[in-house]
């Protein structure tokens, strides 16, 4: 699942660049409230794309057997990894901090 967000999200580069900028700001030790205040602003920034890609569900979904018949993930994890490094975006933090975040508020969203 992580792989096809982050796919997802290099699909809107100059989104993603906002995004990880904002990201730059979370603290897992920070008061709530301020950790609030990064997603709130993450959510402002790729919801409307949420919104306008009518397949972005399929981005919680997680098909086994699809995973299993890639022939060419690892080709795939690869390709996109170098394509983070291309733009300069810090691998640990899209992990870590932003991936987690835009699951959150996808699964946020579906439950609507």
């Amino acid at each position: 699942m992580n792989l096809k967000v982050l796919q997802w999200l290099l699909k809107n580069k100059n989104t993603l660049l906002q995004v990880v900028e904002v990201a730059k700001g979370f603290r897992k030790d920070a008061p709530y409230l301020e950790q609030w205040q990064i997603v709130d602003r993450i959510a402002r920034l790729v919801i409307p794309l949420i919104e306008a890609d009518a397949n972005v569900s399929k981005l919680l979904s997680f098909d086994l057997d699809g995973y299993h018949a890639l022939e060419n993930h690892e080709v795939s994890l690869l390709a996109t990894g170098a394509e983070v490094q291309a733009l300069g975006i810090d691998y640990r933090l899209l992990l870590e901090t932003v991936i987690p975040i835009i699951i959150a508020i996808l699964e946020a969203l579906v439950r609507k």
